[in-house]
């Protein structure tokens, strides 16, 4: 793998998408909402077809944290193929692919961007009514895998 092998768009193809998990729970409507946000993910692949598989996970809540509190938990899967996968790849001591992190940020870019328009749309007749998920820097992002990764 060459860390400087150039992503090229047109070479990524987001071919399937799946939700796994949508739950929203509705208390009461905060006066002055306030949200935290926890997002993180898994990876998988498939080497020979030249494909990986983002899991995204997304918690929203509102900060009254109570039983009378709103709550979405969203689990989405993002399926790529990705053209020339073995440019982006090399294996481990352990016969495991380490993907580039350019690569796997560069998904978890669309993956995000994508489910912050599915949520938009999902949110609109609910207490989250106009909340719209932050731009997150998929680098950072590289960080959040989720427990038992």
């Amino acid at each position: 793998m060459s860390n400087n092998s150039p992503i090229i768009p047109e070479e990524i193809e987001l071919f399937h998408i799946e939700i796994l998990n949508s739950k929203i729970k509705e208390g009461k409507k905060p006066q002055k909402p306030s949200y935290d946000i926890d997002v993180a993910h898994k990876t998988a692949h498939n080497l020979k077809d030249e494909r990986i598989r983002i899991k995204l996970l997304i918690n929203l809540s509102d900060q009254q944290k109570k039983e009378d509190g709103n709550q979405l938990d969203f689990e989405t899967d993002f399926h790529f193929k990705i053209q020339n996968l073995k440019n982006f790849y090399d294996i481990n001591e352990d016969n495991t692919p380490r993907f580039s992190g350019n690569l796997i940020a560069t998904l978890l870019g669309i993956s995000f961007s994508t489910a912050r328009g599915m949520l938009y749309e999902r949110l609109a007749n609910t207490n989250f009514q106009g909340v719209i998920l932050p731009v997150i820097s998929p680098i950072k992002m590289l960080g959040t895998k989720s427990k038992g990764e």
